[in-house]
């Protein structure tokens, strides 16, 4: 049998307190990321199974950071194996970064 009793807890966890730009710095307080920002992710797969460790967060708060940002992440990765950027080959990422 399971014996069992009401009881009040506290506990403590990581809450989401604000967002901040990963070219500029800019900071947004609140626990909701702005419609207008926006969070992509870089990977690649040059190790393997160990390729997890390649994965890379980008939060960008405008369209310049985002190409920014974008710029920044084909050079970590120019010299890697089956890099995909925000959903893009990397192949597709340089084209992007040399229009803009």
């Amino acid at each position: 049998m399971i014996l069992k009793e009401h009881r009040e807890i506290t506990v403590k966890a990581n809450i989401t307190i604000g967002f901040k730009c990963d070219c500029c710095g800019k900071i947004h307080e609140g626990a909701e990321m702005p419609s207008k920002w926006h969070l992509f992710h870089g990977k690649h797969n040059s190790w393997g199974n160990d390729s997890c460790d390649s994965y890379e967060d980008y939060l960008a708060c405008s369209p310049e950071c985002y190409i920014r940002l974008i710029r920044e992440a084909t050079i970590q990765f120019k010299d890697e194996v089956d890099v995909v950027i925000d959903n893009f080959t990397f192949d597709f990422a340089m084209e992007l970064v040399k229009t803009f």
